[in-house]
């Protein structure tokens, strides 16, 4: 069986011609050289090298070889490189999972103040409806999963066993943030869709789409406050979505509070309800139990160290700080 380091030697002496000025760049001995072209050319059943001449030549089986083992050695530094890069990103970068909501209300402040600390981690972030996000959590295609999840425990349930505790570890403190009930406002700067007005017409709602967990954490409190006369005519599996329905007085939505205080703050959507309606929410940090690479895991025991310190974890929630400035 023939060996890479060999073949990598015979290339060097096609080069020189020479086994003295191969055997120097080789940094092995002539005699030693020797050796391993002669056990090359037992292994291939042939000379490689026509010995009778001033110069070394090659033979038509050596001119062969030779084309053949140019492809070979770098077909295997290649791989060789790509593997050891590809294992060095893998132990810098930190995969999250994260459904979309997440990359409006959430990463674009958590990424910025973590890079202070982790300056040599690369940090990705893929977009998905949360069962899939756990589903690249199972798979170790991510790291963590962040979303948002309800005090209530409405979307550990529905998830099930894909957030079995005895897999799963959490860190709950990463910050807060709300489901809040908005509309259009009217000439008056009052909302269209008031839930206030115990009219006989139904407040037109619009709903989130199945698929999205936001809609998981609104529905307990819908079911609890019975005297909501709500109809669905719309919904949208995003959040945006529905914040462009609302926008065009099409209903009242549920949405984040950091995602509408800049419209809030505009009056371009105005509050449809009491805080008794609000949706109270975590920021929430999930991972499996295996160990992690090296910086997704320094991560973790950098966020427990914060939490057992009793100190907030780096990120500025949107949600939190509006709830400061109303206080």
């Amino acid at each position: 069986m023939i060996d890479l380091v060999t073949l990598k030697d015979f290339l060097v002496l096609c080069q020189t011609r020479s086994f003295s000025r191969a055997a120097e760049r080789c940094h092995v001995s002539v005699s030693g050289l020797s050796r391993r072209i002669q056990s090359l050319e037992q292994w291939i059943g042939a000379p490689v090298f026509d010995r009778r001449t001033a110069a070394l030549e090659l033979t038509q089986a050596g001119q062969r070889l030779q084309a053949i083992s140019s492809e070979v050695v770098y077909a295997l530094e290649g791989l060789r490189k790509s593997i050891k890069v590809d294992g060095e990103d893998r132990q810098l970068r930190i995969c999250f999972a994260a459904p979309h909501i997440m990359s409006a209300v959430f990463f674009p402040d958590w990424v910025p103040r973590l890079h202070n600390d982790f300056r040599s981690a690369k940090f990705s972030v893929n977009s998905d409806n949360l069962p899939e996000c756990f589903e690249m959590l199972a798979d170790g295609t991510a790291d963590y999963v962040v979303a948002l999840f309800d005090e209530a425990g409405a979307v550990a349930a529905r998830l099930g066993a894909a957030f079995d505790a005895g897999d799963c570890q959490m860190l709950l403190e990463l910050g807060c943030e709300q489901l809040v009930p908005v509309s259009a406002p009217n000439a008056a700067g009052r909302p269209l869709f008031d839930l206030r007005d115990r009219g006989a017409e139904p407040v037109s709602f619009l709903g989130y789409a199945e698929e999205c967990h936001l809609g998981w954490s609104l529905a307990p409190m819908l079911q609890r406050s019975g005297a909501l006369r709500l109809q669905q005519n719309h919904s949208a599996s995003l959040t945006d979505g529905l914040r462009f329905m609302a926008l065009s007085s099409l209903g009242v939505a549920w949405l984040p509070q950091a995602l509408v205080r800049d419209d809030l703050d505009a009056k371009r959507l105005v509050r449809a309800g009491g805080r008794e309606l609000d949706v109270p929410l975590r920021f929430t940090l999930v991972r499996r139990r295996a160990p992690l690479a090296a910086q997704a895991e320094r991560l973790w025991g950098y966020l427990g160290d914060l939490a057992e310190a009793g100190r907030p974890a780096p990120v500025a929630v949107a949600g939190a700080l509006a709830l400061e400035a109303e206080a």
